[in-house]
């Protein structure tokens, strides 16, 4: 029977892009969705059926790169003060009634659990990246990458007084700090195949490894006519303000015969690269399922998002990270043999040559790539994640009531 789920994702691109498909996919099967969201994804929310609702408040999806241990320790509370700025808003909406489900991003956990908590409901959490269990702590990978955090630090305990007071504000004062830290038994709805998981064999039922959605063609982008190898170079959404990296990938590839195909985002004018040769081309936008197809590799920034798409497709993928979750994406393309990564503040117009023609030539790495490909599509998207939803909204309500 139809049910009542309401959707709380993190509005940034790398997280509305594997929520959304799932959305579509629940209100094709007839459920009655709410998706909260920015104003700028609520059009889309729209168009898929689905009921759009602001979160009334600022969720900046800017992610400094964190330079020293004081910026990490502070991280977590403007999180922190962040995220819960959505309450109102998503409560306001419940005044009609809450739903049968929860389904909130993992970003999102300190809203998600306490509205889950205090409204009794079912929930599922939404991971874009890597999970976390008791055998691998992404947030200890992430500190891996920088200066060791004091854990006297005045901020972290700040958070810890802040996080207790909006559990007693919401009258959840008796839940001790430890038990919504962890989350209890919490389902997670993680982004990728178990085999690209950190540690992947040791997770339990509480995760299911859906993988990304699939990515359809929008036609806007045709290879060449000769046959060249195309190579597909982004720096993804949130650090993609660097004109001079996309120079330098240009002049990377000035005397090959490769066609160069340039994903710039909103934030870089391509008339402020200048000249390009014949066979570069720069966009704002162009849909990389168009152009995935046709690569021989893919050279990204590392985010999740972009690496699942070129994995689904299978495309050999390079890695330049700049956060901390971009490095453990960029060491697990190492290990597993998917790739090659390079070092931002070294990288040079002769390394990034270098790189792609060591990996366009490797077959053992072509090889390993295609076995990834299977294990994508083998994880079920959208459909799988749907079918979790759905298994866990009727065991929480067995005689097929709606709270509506």
């Amino acid at each position: 029977m139809p049910r009542d789920i309401a959707f709380l994702p993190y509005p940034a691109y790398g997280h509305m892009t594997p929520a959304l498909p799932v959305v579509a996919e629940l209100v094709r099967r007839g459920h009655r969705v709410t998706c909260f969201t920015s104003g700028e994804f609520a059009d889309r929310v729209v168009a898929l059926g689905a009921r759009a609702a602001a979160y009334g408040c600022d969720l900046s999806t800017a992610q400094p790169d964190i330079t020293d241990a004081d910026e990490a320790a502070r991280a977590p509370l403007h999180l922190l003060e962040q995220s819960m700025a959505v309450l109102p808003a998503v409560e306001r909406v419940f005044g009609g009634g809450p739903p049968d489900l929860l389904v909130y991003d993992t970003t999102l956990w300190a809203p998600g659990r306490l509205l889950a908590r205090k409204y009794g409901l079912p929930a599922v959490q939404l991971s874009a990246t890597v999970a976390s269990n008791e055998h691998f702590s992404l947030t200890k990978e992430n500190q891996a990458y920088g200066e060791a955090v004091d854990p006297a630090h005045p901020a972290i305990a700040r958070f810890v007084t802040r996080l207790g007071e909006h559990l007693a504000a919401h009258g959840l004062g008796d839940l001790t700090l430890e038990e919504f830290f962890t989350g209890g038994d919490e389902f997670t709805l993680v982004f990728l195949p178990r085999a690209f998981q950190p540690a992947g064999e040791t997770f339990d039922e509480r995760f299911a490894f859906v993988g990304p959605p699939s990515s359809p063609a929008a036609r806007t982008w045709r290879p060449p006519a000769d046959g060249r190898p195309v190579v597909l170079i982004t720096l993804g959404t949130t650090v993609n303000d660097r004109p001079e990296f996309f120079r330098t990938c240009a002049e990377a590839f000035a005397d090959l015969p490769w066609q160069v195909v340039l994903t710039l985002g909103k934030r870089v004018d391509p008339a402020t690269l200048g000249p390009l040769p014949s066979h570069v081309e720069a966009h704002r936008w162009v849909a990389h399922g168009d152009v995935l197809p046709h690569c021989s590799v893919f050279l990204c920034q590392g985010g999740m998002g972009s690496l699942m798409e070129a994995l689904s497709f299978g495309v050999p993928v390079i890695a330049v990270p700049h956060h901390p979750e971009q490095h453990i994406n960029a060491r697990q393309i190492r290990r597993l043999g998917l790739g090659a990564s390079l070092d931002k503040e070294t990288v040079t117009a002769e390394r990034i040559r270098d790189a792609v023609l060591a990996v366009d030539e490797d077959e053992a790495v072509r090889r390993r790539v295609q076995l990834m490909r299977r294990e994508v599509h083998a994880a079920g998207g959208a459909v799988r994640a749907a079918d979790e939803i759905e298994a866990r909204v009727a065991a929480a309500h067995p005689a097929g009531g709606s709270r509506k």
